[in-house]
């Protein structure tokens, strides 16, 4: 078994003695910060780029959780791929052959969409069991920020070929609450029988446990709060299986910081127009045109397929953990269309799109 820390889990020496880490009364920010950040989130003007209140209401009236009786409809193409030979140089020959490639027309909804147990809320923080989930949601929301800079402080050990059922790491940042547990993420898609890769994301259970239906049972976390910086506590370890391991980092921040404009950033090859997610999607048609033949003609077919695999990852990982944020199935949903039909247009057949709406 492989392992490698996630881009914001650095590794430090093992031979460092920590300090002690002294206990803390459980969830120290939570219930308050909670409590606080929903009013004062309630006091703030809407809209921006960070709450794009027009695109979840458009979002909610394009898609219902209803399933289809119909599959949906595909788009079929031939993508133009390169092959050399293995020596690379300025003289090698390149050749030039296809691959047929067949992409859903649009992204389709979980056929059922699970409410979040209210056990699941019990298990990792009883004092909000009464608590409201759109009241948590809102908190959150204002909170997740500072909780992912936590994160990006963290430092873990290294771990051996056998996965532990608990980790120390190293905190770094103390403005807000601690991680609750270290996520050792792996592909379902990978042979039983090859090493299995594994990385290791920090993580709240509070986030992820008011936004993933499907998430495994966690166990049970009290870590203690460090009295300064490097000082050291103790994590479990949960195995999570997903389909697409590789945008699990992106999926989580936005988890955190629910900024769909920093997700679409992550999933296009360039920042997109904010009025695809923010206006009325009837009404932007041209401009979504407009960014997408920009796209077709400064990235390669194979390119803008590359970023089409990344949001089908991420959708495959939002179906697999039952996550129903409407911001994150419009920036799904905004994705995919600049994205496919970018790619029409880049092997010159734009017409493939209407056909597919129509068929």
């Amino acid at each position: 078994m492989a392992f490698h820390a996630a881009n914001y889990v650095r590794r430090f020496d093992s031979e460092n003695t920590p300090p002690t880490a002294h206990p803390s009364t459980k969830s120290f920010k939570v219930r308050n910060g909670i409590q606080a950040a929903s009013r004062r989130r309630r006091a703030l003007t809407s809209g921006g780029v960070h709450h794009p209140r027009h695109a979840i209401v458009h979002a909610k009236k394009r898609n219902t959780h209803t399933p289809s009786k119909y599959p949906p409809s595909s788009v079929r193409m031939d993508v133009p791929t390169l092959s050399r030979d293995v020596e690379m140089s300025d003289a090698t020959p390149v050749s030039m052959s296809t691959a047929s490639v067949s992409l859903p027309r649009r992204l389709a909804r979980p056929e059922v969409v699970a409410d979040i147990p209210k056990s699941t809320l019990e298990a990792v923080a009883p004092e909000l069991a009464n608590t409201h989930m759109d009241y948590i949601l809102e908190g959150l929301e204002c909170l997740g920020p500072d909780m992912l800079r936590v994160l990006a402080g963290i430092k873990a050990e290294p771990v051996s070929n056998v996965l532990p059922k608990e980790l120390s790491i190293i905190v770094n940042d103390l403005s807000s609450d601690m991680p609750t547990h270290m996520f050792a993420v792996f592909s379902s898609r990978q042979p039983a029988t090859s090493r299995r890769r594994v990385t290791l994301f920090p993580a709240h259970n509070l986030v992820f446990a008011t936004h993933c239906a499907n998430l495994p049972i966690l166990p049970a976390s009290q870590p203690a709060l460090p009295k300064c910086a490097g000082q050291e506590i103790k994590v479990p370890v949960v195995p999570l299986c997903i389909p697409a391991p590789e945008v699990f980092p992106q999926l989580s921040t936005f988890l955190y910081t629910k900024r769909i404009d920093h997700l679409l950033g992550s999933l296009l090859p360039c920042p997109s127009p904010p009025q695809l997610y923010l206006d009325d999607p009837t009404t932007v048609m041209p401009l979504l045109e407009e960014f997408a033949q920009k796209l077709a003609q400064t990235y390669t077919a194979q390119a803008l397929l590359m970023h089409v695999g990344r949001v089908h990852g991420m959708w495959r990982n939002a179906i697999a953990l039952g996550i129903a944020d409407e911001r994150l199935w419009c920036a799904l949903d905004v994705a995919w269309e600049v994205l496919l039909t970018s790619l029409t247009i880049s092997i010159g057949k734009p017409h493939l799109m209407m056909e597919a709406a129509s068929s």
